[in-house]
């Protein structure tokens, strides 16, 4: 759960700064709330994803024991 708050924390500012990037070399208005909630979807939806694929390292064998 504290993974998925980082990723949409930064996802968030990430998507602040360049959208502001963006719209400033464009010179089209800045939205805030689109710059920032459509990274943090993007970034949700790829970090779950990801994860279905990731396996959690095997326990050595001695460990086992």
């Amino acid at each position: 759960m504290l993974k998925q708050l980082t990723i949409l924390f930064w996802c968030a500012i990430y998507g602040e700064v360049f959208g502001y990037i963006i719209s400033a070399l464009n010179g089209a208005p800045f939205n805030f709330v689109t710059s920032g909630l459509i990274p943090m979807i993007a970034g949700w939806i790829l970090i779950n994803f990801v994860s279905m694929f990731l396996k959690a390292p095997n326990a050595r064998e001695e460990d086992k024991k």
